[in-house]
């Protein structure tokens, strides 16, 4: 039943499926044996798992507002603000794990759990808070007044950050007047120091396997790297620069550097790498290769491992694409093409779909939120595959349509097939 543009409805009762929508795009509502689906665009978007396993989504005014909750997890994002709750991690875990969490990045932040704790801080007043960002504690108190890190065997401390800091712990000891000066040691592994940083620096590193690897910065004159496993010499900063790294086994020249570049392998005569930016490059390291032309106007990328196969040809980064992929063993075989603001087309396992015009799912083509709740609404010409093999379009909104090898307009009453499309 069909009444443009007030409403649409549809269903199929063999295969359990109804689908009504209202207002052209505005309302859309789907329920499948899966699932169930409502989308208000562009301002709210509901999915719903159906059976005995919750999984129910929400997107509000995407990319705004995102939930997702699950029978033991639940998470809420609004733009920078987030936060999720999860069961307690089992007895035997041997990593504690938080179980609620929230954060107005980079000001809020709360976590809790039966192992850990409590914590809750807000920057820049205090923040007090274990296993946070990589530290093993994170302290801060009117930063950048003081801030506290810890790390295994070592803690950094500064006040104010980050001009005056001292480092100490179990293997860690030195002290930093930045930019003046700086001496720094965590024992057995890494030294550091530096006088009116960065025009001279000294620092050695523990590279397992390769012993301990120098390197030495006078600005702008030379800086080089000396190790065995990599070597390095930097003239006139990146006038000149030459590597040649053992662990990696390659070769490499700039000169001035990164406009001028080639790479090759050790043992190699010819270049796998090489640039001239930004008028060409060329990079050959299989299973990948690419080349440009006039960057940002033209550029190509492939990749050729074993059964699987993958093509991009783009122009100004993102304003026209080409994408072809293939796998031999899955059969899978999929091409996109999209030209900002003008089409978007999509040809995946036989099924064609797209529109036209296409303005942000041009740029984003493989996004859910944007091809779900914005797509639609400026999508004047839209087309697509019927499951029986059919091409099927859609003018202006559902004005003009061809379904099931039959023109329909703008009314339209039909029970004869037992189901709508």
């Amino acid at each position: 039943m069909k009444l443009w543009p007030l409403f649409r409805y549809a269903r199929d009762d063999a295969n359990d499926i109804v689908r009504w929508s209202a207002f052209g795009p505005i309302m859309e509502f789907t329920r499948t044996p899966e699932t169930r689906d409502l989308r208000i665009r562009p301002v709210l978007w509901l999915r719903q798992k159906r059976g005995l396993e919750r999984d129910d989504q929400a997107d509000i005014l995407f990319p705004l507002i995102s939930t997702r909750w699950l029978e033991e997890y639940h998470t809420f994002r609004f733009l920078l603000f987030t936060y999720s709750n999860r069961p307690a991690p089992k007895a035997e875990s041997r990593t504690p794990a938080w179980t609620s969490r929230f954060e107005l990045f980079p000001f809020v932040f709360y976590r809790s759990s039966p192992a850990l704790g409590t914590y809750f801080g807000v920057l820049p007043f205090y923040l007090d808070m274990p296993d946070f960002y990589g530290f093993d504690r994170f302290r801060a108190v009117m930063l950048p007044a003081y801030l506290r890190l810890t790390e295994p065997r070592v803690e950094r401390r500064f006040f104010p950050f980050p001009f005056v800091s001292t480092v100490g712990g179990p293997d860690g000891r030195g002290f930093r007047l930045w930019p003046i000066y700086g001496r720094t040691e965590r024992v057995g592994t890494e030294r550091t120091s530096y006088i009116l940083w960065p025009f001279h620096i000294r620092r050695e590193r523990l590279v397992p396997g390769y012993g301990w690897e120098k390197t030495r910065i006078d600005l702008p004159f030379v800086s080089a790297i000396d190790g065995a496993r990599r070597r390095s010499r930097f003239y006139g900063v990146f006038a000149h620069t030459h590597t040649v790294d053992q662990q990696r086994a390659y070769e490499a020249i700039g000169s001035p550097f990164p406009f001028v570049y080639r790479e090759r392998a050790l043992g190699d005569i010819e270049y796998r790498t090489w640039r001239f930016a930004p008028f060409y490059g060329r990079s050959d390291r299989p299973p990948f290769s690419s080349r440009f032309y006039a960057w940002p106007a033209y550029r190509v990328r492939r990749q050729d491992a074993d059964d699987f196969h993958y093509e991009r040809d783009d122009a100004l980064l993102v304003l026209w694409r080409r994408q072809r992929q293939s796998n031999e063993t899955s059969g899978h075989r999929e091409q996109l093409s999209t030209v900002f603001p003008v089409s978007r087309s999509v040809e995946s396992d036989g099924r064609r779909f797209g529109q036209m015009p296409a303005v942000f799912d041009s740029l984003m083509p493989k996004n859910r939120g944007v091809l779900a709740l914005w797509a639609p609404l400026y999508g004047f010409y839209r087309w697509d595959t019927e499951p029986d093999g059919h091409a099927a379009w859609n003018l202006g909104w559902g004005l003009l349509a061809r379904e099931r090898e039959r023109l329909i307009g703008p009314c339209n009453l039909d029970w004869s097939s037992g189901h709508g499309g």
